[in-house]
């Protein structure tokens, strides 16, 4: 897929080409979303029409059997011929009791009947609310499980583009506000337009003077309903913005919690967060005030037409003109109040439109979001390679126009170790990110055994890629779901072969659980070389043939930096392996040195030769060593190659 016109990461205006061509992104948002809940159409068509049943007992059936009561007590006279119109299911049931003369009887049997309406309209509408949330949910768990999984394919470069609160916001609050638009209040959308049309038509054959005269104000009321609706949607947009904005500053913070306290700025932060929290409070209040100003003006506007039309009809039977009777009077109170509630939910089907057109229009807006790295057309499956790696005159610039690399030319053997080292900056991340794909080269390519990685599928590439990077991202879960995360088909014995071998399985056999203790969110009940250890055992599990080690100790203290570099010597056996490295007494041993400052390989050697050259890595170890550094653990001399 191809996508053009974007603005920013997430951008409105994304487009979406399908293999044949065609687009659904210009598609209208609410055509988008009956996409999404075509698979549940039995569910919603049934709730539906539930809801429509219920809601025309309660609209138009239950206020005429009401008028029918009121009449048969206070009235002088009832009779079928003065014009009870219960429709044709009731007309039988009507004749039979207005046949009768014993009012007592009559008005027994009416109010029983009644009470079954009312019974039917309860059971109904039950239904429909159950089915509708039904429905709500269902549509909800598809959007969330759909826009995670896309996420999952976006590229490093794209996730960057915003924060990770701002992802988290759309996934559960852009789609709460969707569910909410498609639950139980859907019925009002499609039953409010139709029951107006309804009780309107059944009032003006009761007396289409009286009937014009309580609607000569409903033009208002729709010019009400069209502005409000044009603000709503604009008003949506930025509510949600703001707890995008919200929720990312949130995260971020509760996940740096102990730098906030180390610095002392809990006071800082908090002001911080609440000036936040105001911004969206206040668009929250901008929404609440047209929706809370809209709903009862319409509905002021509404009875003053019935109010009107009330003044003219009381007139006329006082004073006994016109053919207005006490029965028909009745009736049109009772439906005229039904009719003003109707209009009154009017105002929220344009709500409930615009609501889910803003909130559909951010999550269609990622998921039309292509990855920008896919597997290429006819891409192969990568064989298990013996482990040469070749940078084919690689350069590459971030979309700002920056660059970062710049003609990286070289080779690894299989089984090297090749140690990248340079100022803060120079490209070393950068260069070992092109090769698992999460960035893509703007010029050269990079082949492995020879074949270029841009033909093969990411999946079997990435396979073949293991990383220890040097802050070691766990999981929530146990200690052997963190390790089993190297290779899911993995079995126990394998998983405890994997821990041997990181130097874990002495601590973890320790913990309070064993394998079966939970790590804490990002695995904070371990101590930092802990945490280290079981990164290596899952990589050690998932076995891969290109290893990627991206400060692997920097961050640890001795003893357990000496247990981390046994555990990584032991996994870094047979492997082409790449080292980033800032202390240079831990990468003397590698194979090959390979210098970079901005973005070029500015020397190449090991270490007694570029220490000889006089150039920026002698430099570069003069300054370290001009005070006391790290214990030189050392690497291991390059290992045979063996098939895996």
């Amino acid at each position: 897929m191809l996508a053009v016109g974007h603005s920013g990461a997430f951008g409105r205006h994304s487009l979406q080409y399908n293999k044949d061509g065609s687009t659904n992104a210009g598609m209208p948002i609410i055509h988008r979303i009956a996409q999404v809940a075509k698979p549940y159409r039995g569910t919603l068509y049934i709730g539906l029409i539930l809801g429509f049943i219920a809601t025309y007992l309660d609209t138009l059936t239950i206020p005429i059997l009401l008028s029918a009561l009121a009449y048969l007590v206070v009235g002088e006279q009832f009779a079928a011929s003065d014009g009870l119109d219960l429709g044709p299911l009731f007309k039988r049931m009507m004749d039979a009791l207005t046949a009768s003369s014993d009012k007592a009887h009559l008005l027994v049997m009416l109010a029983i009947i009644t009470l079954v309406v009312v019974f039917l309209k309860a059971l109904f509408m039950g239904r429909h609310n159950y089915l509708m949330m039904k429905f709500s949910n269902l549509i909800g768990r598809d959007m969330r499980n759909r826009m995670f999984s896309h996420l999952t394919r976006l590229s490093p470069g794209q996730l960057d583009g915003e924060a990770s609160g701002a992802h988290l916001s759309r996934i559960t609050n852009d789609v709460s506000i969707l569910q909410a638009c498609l639950g139980p209040q859907l019925i009002e959308v499609i039953a409010a337009p139709v029951m107006v049309v309804m009780v309107i038509g059944f009032m003006f054959t009761k007396d289409w003077r009286l009937t014009l005269t309580a609607l000569i104000l409903a033009p208002l009321i729709t010019v009400l309903i069209a502005i409000a609706g044009r603000q709503i949607r604009k008003i949506t947009l930025r509510i949600q913005q703001r707890f995008g904005d919200l929720n990312g500053s949130l995260f971020e913070r509760i996940s740096n919690i102990r730098v906030i306290q180390s610095y002392v700025r809990e006071p800082y932060e908090a002001q911080q967060v609440s000036e936040l929290n105001q911004r969206y409070f206040r668009e929250t209040m901008r929404s609440v005030r047209v929706l809370e100003t809209l709903a009862p003006s319409i509905e002021f506007i509404a009875y003053t037409g019935m109010i009107l039309a009330i003044i003219i009809g009381g007139l006329q039977i006082l004073r006994g003109e016109g053919t207005l009777d006490g029965q028909t009077f009745l009736t049109f109170l009772m439906l005229g109040q039904r009719v003003g509630i109707q209009f009154k939910r009017l105002s929220r089907v344009n709500q409930l439109r615009q609501q889910a057109e803003a909130a559909g229009s951010r999550i269609f807006a990622l998921l039309d979001t292509p990855p920008q790295i896919q597997d290429a057309p006819g891409a192969i499956t990568l064989p298990t390679v013996c482990g040469e790696v070749t940078f084919d005159h690689v350069s590459f610039r971030y979309a700002s126009g920056d660059a970062v690399l710049d003609d990286v030319y070289f080779t690894a053997a299989p089984g090297e170790a090749i140690a990248l080292v340079g100022p803060s900056g120079a490209g070393k991340t950068t260069l070992v990110n092109l090769l698992p794909r999460f960035y893509e080269p703007t010029a050269g390519r990079i082949l492995i055994d020879g074949i270029d990685i841009r033909q093969v599928t990411l999946a079997s590439l990435r396979e073949q890629i293991g990383t220890v990077p040097q802050e070691t991202i766990l999981f929530s879960g146990t200690v052997y779901d963190n390790i089993l995360y190297g290779r899911l088909d993995a079995g126990g014995e394998e998983v405890i072969e994997a821990a041997r071998a990181a130097n874990a399985l002495e601590f973890i056999e320790r913990l309070p659980e064993g394998f079966n203790t939970l790590m804490g969110e990002r695995g904070m009940r371990l101590s930092g070389g802990q945490r280290q250890r079981v990164a290596i055992a899952r990589a050690v599990l998932k076995n891969p043939r290109i290893l990627i080690l991206d400060e692997a100790t920097s961050a640890l203290d001795t003893e357990s930096e000496h247990l981390v570099q046994q555990a990584l010597e032991r996994l870094m056996v047979g492997r082409t392996t790449f080292i980033i490295a800032h202390r240079l007494s831990t990468v003397q041993n590698a194979t090959r040195i390979l210098v970079l400052d901005r973005g070029r390989i500015v020397e190449a050697g090991p270490h007694r030769d570029l220490l000889a050259q006089d150039g920026l890595y002698r430099r570069l170890y003069d300054m370290q060593f001009r005070t006391p550094a790290a214990p030189d653990i050392g690497l291991p001399p390059v290992a045979e190659v063996h098939e895996t």
